[in-house]
């Protein structure tokens, strides 16, 4: 008997210390032992099979097997693993957006749980309604922006958005490309907006600018204000160019009316007057010549002033040859100021000279009824010149009055 106990005792401390070498051999017992000894082996199964369960729980493994429906000892555990499984698909329904899942049978937990699903489902319904007002926004900017669009095609001006870093085109109200415009203006278009966005960049003001595109062989002339804005989530610059050729050619017309002579076209004494003070303070060397119509008074009294207008458009005419870059202009009834650079003085002469022949030429002419003719004096104007405007005009004028003398002694000993 007492090898028996002895058996036993050795085989429950194995189960305790080394369950996996722990054996025990029934038919080494006495027979009336031997049921007690199977109820301890049965008894030792069913504790393995709750250790292995345990174990697997504790590594997070819920889908081991479980121990067979007869192992009462590891029901407390099986309970544990379905609620854990349950646990986890509830899990995985809340990491899918299922935000009403709840538990209620693992004490702290639960609350923890509890409060965190609700916690995210409040989140989820603030950020809807947050996406929701968004959206909202983003077709109210869209059917704004389509207004925008249809209201900006309609107005004169013509609105070009354009990117502030990259000078991209963003938008623009008018149809821009080289099947509806001059393909120049196309190109000098872009170039004039890409150097304004440079001259712009990192500055918050309105700026003003005035652009000229060409149009058909003729010029187009722009006034421009820039306004730095955001577009599109970008810093952008909204160009707004307004159309003002209609007031730029009535302003050359009234500039050209302020310039120029009514009877002859010819520059007048106040542009004249202003052009060589402009050339003196540069101090340009050029020519000056004044020109006196000989005898246009005697030909008013004899034949009437439209025959003298007609004398004096034909004197004009004949000095506006002189050169394409000389200002001609009638600075009194029968005198004339000639300004012109880049020419020699005895070059000047020779060309005066020239033409006051071809004046003198329609004297020849069938039908003439008064000698055409001009007298003049030329003096150079050279870069170190200390004369005044007013001294130098003397001076040409004193010539011109030597120059009228010579002629008429010239006539008379004829």
């Amino acid at each position: 008997m007492d090898s028996a106990h002895e058996l036993m005792r050795a085989y429950l401390n194995n189960v305790t210390r080394d369950p996996e070498h722990a054996e025990l051999d029934l038919q080494a017992l006495p027979e009336e032992l031997r049921d007690f000894g199977g109820s301890l082996l049965d008894f030792t199964r069913s504790v393995k099979e709750t250790m292995e369960l345990a174990k697997a729980i504790a590594r997070g493994n819920l889908d081991v097997p479980l121990p067979p429906r007869n192992n009462e000892i590891a029901a407390p555990l099986k309970s544990l693993h379905a609620s854990l499984k349950h646990l986890t698909w509830q899990t995985q329904q809340v990491s899918k957006g299922d935000y009403h899942q709840r538990v209620d049978f693992m004490g702290d937990f639960s609350k923890s749980f509890n409060d965190m699903t609700e916690q995210l489902s409040q989140q989820r319904n603030a950020l809807l309604k947050e996406i929701e007002s968004r959206q909202m926004e983003n077709r109210q900017l869209l059917q704004n922006r389509n207004l925008y669009e249809i209201l900006a095609g309609q107005i004169e001006q013509w609105i070009i958005v354009v990117d502030a870093d990259t000078a991209e085109w963003l938008f623009a109200s008018r149809e821009v490309n080289g099947d509806v415009m001059d393909p120049d203006c196309v190109r000098l278009l872009h170039q004039w907006l890409e150097r304004q966005t440079a001259a712009m960049r990192d500055r918050p003001e309105v700026g003003t600018a005035e652009v000229e595109l060409p149009e058909n062989g003729c010029s187009r002339y722009y006034s421009v204000t820039i306004h730095p804005m955001r577009w599109l989530e970008r810093n952008t610059l909204a160009f707004v160019l307004t159309d003002v050729s209609s007031e730029r050619e009535r302003l050359n017309n009234l500039q050209n009316i302020a310039n120029h002579d009514t009877l002859t076209q010819l520059y007048n004494r106040r542009y004249g007057m202003h052009t060589l003070q402009e050339w003196l303070d540069a101090g340009k060397e050029f020519i000056l010549c004044f020109s006196d119509i000989d005898n246009l008074k005697a030909v008013n009294d004899r034949y009437g002033h439209l025959k003298g207008d007609r004398y004096i458009i034909n004197i004009a005419n004949t000095l506006r040859d002189f050169s394409p870059d000389a200002i001609a202009c009638r600075i009194g009834g029968d005198e004339f100021m000639l300004l012109a650079q880049g020419w020699p003085a005895e070059a000047a002469r020779e060309r005066m000279e020239l033409l006051r022949k071809h004046i003198a030429a329609h004297s020849l002419e069938p039908g003439a009824l008064y000698e055409h003719s001009i007298s003049y004096g030329l003096i150079p104007v050279g870069a170190g010149n200390t004369l005044t405007a007013s001294e130098l005009l003397s001076s040409a004028d004193e010539r011109m009055y030597e120059y009228k003398r010579l002629y008429k002694r010239r006539n008379k000993l004829r």
